[in-house]
């Protein structure tokens, strides 16, 4: 490989986003399923897309809240973001608080948490965020009519509703 192929190909100087994730997320490094908060997002191509991204960043606002209250890198649940085929194929992750992101339609966990856990919030024929802050593991679901409204209600969520859930997750 020629040396302008090797710079098109480099990885960038800096992504501090990553740096981040290495710090509090070793490569290599084995976690039990007990110190895992699962992020939950469907297989399907369109919540790789839309809803994986969503994800990420709620996951890194976890992160953030962990930093920010000066808690030690292995205290707390770590997030991490997996697929729902991952996710409902584990009897024991699915004993774990989790965080279900996307429509029934595209997430198979999203069907499954809809009939169980209550609404917390509703705008009609738009989005909506349901949780459970008193079950014996906090579920936390949320999705739109559209990859926009998703966004919606995942950002309705992040303000409004993830300091309290992480309360109750830390609280178990």
């Amino acid at each position: 490989m020629s040396d302008s192929e090797d710079q098109a190909f480099a990885m960038p100087k800096e992504d501090p986003i990553f740096a981040h994730a290495r710090v509090e997320c070793p490569a290599g490094t084995e976690y039990p399923l007990e110190d895992l908060l699962p992020i939950v997002v469907g297989a399907h191509l369109r919540a790789e897309l839309s809803d994986r991204p969503i994800g990420d960043r709620i996951a890194r606002h976890i992160r953030s809240i962990r930093r920010n209250n000066d808690l030690p890198v292995d205290e707390g649940l770590l997030p991490v973001v997996v697929s729902d085929i991952w996710y409902l194929n584990d009897s024991d992750l699915m004993l774990q608080p989790a965080i279900v992101i996307g429509e029934p339609g595209v997430n198979a966990a999203t069907a499954h948490w809809a009939a169980r856990i209550p609404k917390a919030f509703s705008f009609e024929n738009s989005h909506q965020v349901l949780m459970d802050l008193e079950g014996p593991f906090p579920v936390a679901c949320m999705w739109g009519v559209d990859h926009a409204r998703t966004e919606v209600a995942a950002d309705h969520f992040e303000r409004r509703y993830l300091g309290p859930w992480l309360e109750s997750v830390a609280a178990i």
